[in-house]
């Protein structure tokens, strides 16, 4: 059975830019519980691809399959997981084409011995550990990047695209996922303090009222001229703060 201390929440806003076009916000998150645990998922659909918005909910649905499958054979190893949620997403995108689908993507899969995290594309993940030593962060530093490309689901399978880790359970407290619309906006040296306060904060708060709370403040984005869309999401152990 599942460890019910673990919990989960998140949110997405669609960005200014995307408000003035007409567009659709183009990222996606998901959270789904089972008997086994909990898997979050948030998915970054490329801007530039007409289709972006179904990618990125295609990667979220992906992931849960796979998830499923890791579940019962245990003894697949990750590139195994990261090969299923690859093909899962080419059946789900259809009848669009991979070309016009890209996106991002970044998972947490937890049980209660370990949890697994991938990282696709840009965006960031953290895992608070119970101790400093634990922390962990899965994220491009772009402050001197110059450019506007990054990996993410597309017709090839690249496993060295990804970017994974696996972790036990007992070891963290929490683990955050956000796409770059929120990442990017973060120095690097700010970005576990980022997590932990997000963390202190809504760990114990009612369900409606962080629903509330969270899409509050990412529509308030205090970052000047931001026009991305931004999604962040969290998986997390109840009242252990």
């Amino acid at each position: 059975m599942s460890d019910q201390t673990w919990n989960s929440w998140g949110a997405s806003v669609i960005g200014p830019l995307h408000v003035k076009t007409g567009s659709p916000n183009q990222d996606s998150w998901m959270a789904r519980r089972y008997q086994w645990g909990n898997v979050v998922v948030v998915s970054d659909g490329l801007g530039s691809k007409a289709h972006s918005d179904h990618g990125s909910k295609a990667a979220c649905l992906a992931v849960f399959e796979a998830a499923e499958s890791y579940q019962n054979h245990p003894d697949a190893n990750i590139v195994d997981i990261l090969r299923l949620i690859h093909a899962n997403w080419l059946v789900r995108i259809s009848p669009y084409s991979s070309t016009d689908c890209s996106a991002t993507c970044l998972f947490a899969i937890q049980n209660e011995v370990m949890i697994t995290l991938g990282r696709l594309g840009d965006g960031m993940i953290v895992a608070l550990g119970e101790t400093d030593k634990n922390h962990l962060i899965l994220s491009d530093n772009k402050q001197d990047s110059f450019s506007n490309y990054t990996n993410s689901l597309q017709q090839e399978f690249k496993a060295d695209h990804w970017e994974t880790a696996v972790i036990e359970t007992t070891a963290y407290n929490a683990i955050v996922l956000c796409t770059d619309g929120i990442s990017d906006d973060l120095l690097p040296e700010k970005k576990m303090i980022f997590t932990q306060e997000l963390y202190s904060t809504y760990v114990d708060m009612a369900t409606e009222e962080r629903k509330r709370d969270l899409r509050r403040w990412l529509n308030e984005w205090p970052v000047p001229g931001h026009s991305d869309d931004k999604t962040i999401a969290s998986l997390f152990k109840k009242g252990s703060y």
